[in-house]
């Protein structure tokens, strides 16, 4: 169920009549989530449903135990597993059967036809990052199965995160705070801004131009295929940065404040700035559980810093996806972050010591960005190629490019360096307005979507990790 159709919306208003009537009885609250939850799970299907059910109870147990090294490592194990298994183990049977046929054993490899659980990606890295937590003493587990079911299966988050950790969701599972009329518009307001990015600009840019290009770049000019690389820039941003919003918005009508997720990444100066501003809980997770676990929490090890480095973003590739492109994509950044540790260490670092202004650092940083959305967004190497060579064909033709696309691409990008106010001018004007202003504001802003959505279906990008 997309985050952005009638169904899932009409859904939401349900939930919020129902949160409502159960808010001030902590144990049926808790009931009503981990229903939901569950209920968005089961929708996959029983089998999914079964798996996610199986390894919550293993986590759950396990943080209980958490004294014992034991239990860490049987769960850890047994969600990388789970993950491996779903996500993995077409490829490695895929790879194997390759290099086998480099050596004259021509070898099947198997394919599986079995459904992956809804936002398995995710889901592990949160149960992952529970467990570890409460081994480490800086939560305390959940009170009973119950309250960890609702905490590991909140719908709002279910299919693309943010990645919540315990101690920003657990208490406000606890405890609950009536949301006043003025977090109730920032609520709908976040909604609305979030469908905006990912029906009017993500879906637009995708179903118009960046797929076509992507998928036949040879039929483009470099000047197009350039465009398309700028536009798929756009599009990703808007459509994951637009399923947070929707996600931020759905948790703040039941009163829950999920962790910012972006901060207008295109303004970064730097590799770091930039992952410091893009999916800020997945950059988080992987600093905290990842990287320090290999460079160690002091950092003094210069060789295991450089091995973190880029461990941490092959890891972080991986994790979006078993294609070589993904592992490319996480090489990419990991090459380019240890470049700029290289650089900072041996205080070579020509921006220290030739400052340049900051409009140029963004332009490099930008552009370094876009070159490993090529690989992000084809299927494969082939394809990645394919794009790069075109870009190099130095062809200027610009038939294909209509003045709409180059719009929706601008918007989003240039839209980053507006002065941060006017975003929340926007959401306090929108909170002023009466409750019929509002209800009008939206109905027209879903008349007008409706009419610009197109009649294929575009899934959010993130909802297959």
């Amino acid at each position: 169920m997309s985050p952005t159709s009638g169904s899932f919306l009409a859904l939401l208003v349900l939930i919020f009549f129902l949160h409502h009537f159960v808010e001030t009885r902590p144990r049926t609250r808790l009931l009503l989530l981990a229903t939901l939850g569950l209920g968005f799970h089961a929708l996959a299907g029983w089998t999914p449903l079964l798996v996610v059910l199986a390894l919550a109870t293993i986590n759950h147990f396990a943080a209980r135990h958490a004294g014992k090294t034991f239990w860490l490592r049987f769960t850890v194990v047994a969600h990388l597993a789970a993950l491996v298994f779903y996500k993995y183990a077409e490829f490695a049977l895929g790879t194997a059967a390759d290099a086998l046929g480099l050596v004259g054993l021509n070898v099947a490899a198997p394919r599986f036809a079995f459904i992956v659980p809804l936002g398995l990606s995710f889901f592990t890295f949160q149960s992952v990052a529970y467990a570890v937590d409460v081994a480490r003493k800086n939560l305390e587990p959940a009170r009973n199965f119950l309250e960890y079911l609702a905490f590991i299966a909140f719908f709002p988050a279910i299919q693309a995160g943010p990645i919540s950790r315990g101690a920003q969701l657990l208490p406000q599972l606890r405890s609950f705070n009536p949301i006043d009329a003025e977090t109730g518009g920032r609520a709908l307001f976040l909604i609305a801004w979030g469908c905006l990015k990912k029906i009017a600009i993500a879906d637009y840019l995708a179903i118009n131009f960046t797929q076509r290009v992507f998928d036949f770049p040879e039929r483009f000019s470099s000047i197009e295929v350039l465009a398309a690389v700028y536009g798929y820039a756009a599009q990703i941003y808007c459509d994951f940065s637009g399923y947070t919003d929707i996600a931020l918005g759905a948790a703040l009508l039941l009163g829950i404040r999920l962790p910012e997720n972006f901060r207008r990444p295109y303004r970064a100066t730097d590799l770091a700035d930039f992952w410091r501003r893009w999916h800020i809980s997945l950059s988080n997770w992987l600093r905290d559980y990842v990287f320090f676990s290999i460079a160690g929490k002091r950092l003094r090890n210069v060789n295991r810093l450089y091995l973190a480095t880029v461990a941490t973003m092959l890891i972080g590739g991986f994790w979006h996806g078993a294609t070589w492109n993904f592992i490319i994509w996480g090489a990419w950044h990991g090459f380019g972050l240890l470049g700029l540790r290289l650089l900072e260490r041996r205080k070579l670092d020509l921006f220290a010591r030739f400052p340049l202004p900051d409009a140029f650092r963004i332009f490099c940083t930008f552009n370094f960005v876009c070159a490993g959305w090529i690989f992000f967004g084809t299927e494969t190497l082939a394809a990645a190629f394919s794009v790069f060579r075109q870009l190099l064909s130095f062809t200027g033709d610009t038939t294909n490019l209509p003045w709409p696309v180059v719009a929706f691409i601008a918007v989003p990008i240039l839209g980053q360096f507006l002065p941060d106010t006017i975003f929340q001018r926007l959401q306090t004007a929108f909170t002023r307005l009466p409750a019929p202003a509002q209800a009008l504001a939206l109905a027209l802003l879903a008349c007008g979507l409706y009419r610009i959505a197109s009649s294929d279906v575009v899934p959010f990008l993130y909802s297959r990790f």
